[in-house]
């Protein structure tokens, strides 16, 4: 790993580099899923029908961009938040 010497990582957190995209589009499906469930109070608009494939490989897409931005400029994106 190229920044070893400035971040270290714990094997126990699983991070998203070792998720597939199977596994990425089940998560996001479980969450909408967990969502309808929890809108009791009927305050939050849900949607009715499922996404697409086309909408889960764009949302995939957009994913796996914000990802390697994150991956690649993370110590800039601390140093950012630190001074929010």
């Amino acid at each position: 790993m190229q920044n070893e010497d400035w971040m270290s990582l714990d094997d126990d957190i699983p991070v998203a580099a070792a998720l597939t995209d199977l596994e990425i589009c089940q998560a996001v499906c479980e969450q909408d899923q967990a969502i309808k469930l929890d809108d009791s109070d009927g305050n939050e608009c849900v949607e009715e029908n499922p996404r697409t494939n086309a909408e889960m490989r764009q949302a995939l897409d957009i994913l796996k961009c914000s990802v390697q931005h994150g991956s690649t400029n993370f110590k800039k994106q601390y140093e950012y938040e630190q001074y929010k």
